[in-house]
């Protein structure tokens, strides 16, 4: 399939322009900064806030389109204008699309932020209502694909906690392993000792993949997710054994929240299911190059 990824410098949109062209598609990508010449892959500078026209497709329409471009690190200091540019590269991107690529699959990377807070696994038709303004950039941005889903096959994707080589600074295990590499002694988290589900980058691509060719309705939404609560406390010794440190280790709030997916309706739609570890998971990252 002719594949545009426009978001593809983070770490989802690396390993996923990498698997694509393993196997065999032809990719066009797009970010900000230059990309790497690969054979199959045709890159473009695009800055999706920017005054210029965004490219049009060279020969054939793009037949799948992943839009994961975003401010995307929630633990940043979040303003008005950050949501709206979350929302805005949305809205230039999928009109892009409804004009120059009519009927292909344009699936939107949410978050799974955008759920009011419950402690029971969440599915797809539970109540949104996050109160965190990067949760609300997406949904937003899930109103605006959306809205396309006549011109377009709009599929939404709400992944959990993905995780894998290459996460950039300001989220959880890229900043848990800079203060265990800097000694820290005891590890003084910052945050809760929350249930989290935590999903392997490679089951995550796996899912992708899948999406080229669901039969599904446009509009459905999903879940991507493990469907296991696991504490952030087991993510943590998990990391120290795989280090063979032993580190004490403790949490500045008492308070534990859960956000926790259910992931049968992806499961059901494409047979697609997780199966690494959080040990495999853990493994990955610590073999990652310094």
């Amino acid at each position: 399939m002719k594949v545009l990824v426009i978001g593809s410098s983070g770490f989802i949109g690396q390993a996923l322009v990498s698997r694509l062209l393993t196997e065999g598609h032809e990719v066009e990508a797009w970010d900000r900064r230059t990309g790497e010449a690969r054979p199959g892959l045709t890159t473009h500078t695009v800055d999706l806030l920017g005054p210029a026209p965004l490219p049009q497709p060279e020969g054939r329409p793009w037949e799948a389109v992943f839009h994961l471009a975003a401010h995307s690190v929630p633990g940043i200091t979040w303003t008005r204008d950050l949501v709206m540019q979350n929302l805005t590269m949305t809205a230039r991107a999928f009109d892009h699309l409804t004009e120059y690529a009519p009927g292909c699959r344009a699936i939107f990377t949410s978050s799974a932020f955008v759920y009011a807070p419950t402690r029971e696994p969440v599915r797809e038709d539970a109540p949104l209502g996050s109160i965190h303004p990067y949760a609300l950039s997406k949904q937003l941005g899930e109103t605006w694909a959306l809205s396309h889903r006549n011109a377009l096959r709009v599929f939404v994707v709400r992944p959990f906690n993905q995780l894998g080589p290459g996460m950039p600074p300001g989220l959880l295990m890229p900043d848990l392993l800079a203060r265990i590499r800097a000694g820290e002694s005891p590890i003084l988290m910052r945050g809760r000792n929350d249930l989290r589900d935590f999903l392997d980058w490679r089951d995550a691509l796996d899912a992708y993949l899948a999406l080229l060719t669901v039969e599904a309705p446009s509009g459905r939404i999903w879940n991507l997710c493990s469907g296991r609560a696991t504490p952030v406390s087991a993510l943590v010794q998990a990391v120290l054994e795989a280090m063979g440190l032993s580190v004490d280790v403790r949490f500045a709030d008492p308070r534990q929240e859960s956000l926790v997916g259910d992931p049968r309706q992806l499961m059901e739609d494409t047979g697609w299911f997780p199966h690494r570890t959080l040990r495999d998971t853990v493994q990955a990252i610590l073999s990652e190059p310094r």
